[in-house]
């Protein structure tokens, strides 16, 4: 799962910060970038879902008590401010797997610090990370 400091956020006026799937992309492509041996890198990383919004719910209860019977009624609702949703957080998306084309990456030790470093960052198993050797451009 990616930790919410790895995923960038975006402060406008007016809006809540947002998750950005393209900066995590570009954040570990730049950290891959600087184990020894390795030249330009491109990340393509899928996720589970989509991000989502904790909303806070306020549990109203109301309870009427005949001679018979007691019946408990509970009513869940959203709390608002002005008119929208209270958030409490986000909930970020579970990354599933990730494309890495590296160059250097034909060397084995190489492959396998970025693999490690992807799986680190991305808490994937090895087999969720492809490494491919990138060509060079000119």
């Amino acid at each position: 799962m990616l930790l919410p400091s790895f995923g960038a956020k975006h402060n406008d006026d007016n809006k809540a910060p947002r998750y950005d799937a393209y900066s995590d992309e570009e954040r570990l492509a730049e950290i891959l970038s600087k184990i020894d041996g390795v030249g330009e890198v491109s990340v393509m990383i899928t996720y589970y879902g989509t991000t989502s919004c904790d909303v806070a719910f306020e549990q109203k209860q109301d309870s009427t008590q005949s001679e018979q019977e007691t019946t408990m009624r509970r009513e869940n609702s959203v709390i608002t401010s002005g008119g929208t949703p209270l958030v409490k957080g986000e909930v970020y998306p579970k990354a599933k797997g990730v494309v890495i084309i590296a160059e250097g990456s034909s060397d084995v030790q190489v492959r396998k610090s970025i693999t490690d470093a992807a799986c680190a960052a991305l808490e994937l198993a090895s087999c969720k990370v492809c490494v491919l050797e990138g060509k060079e451009r000119n």
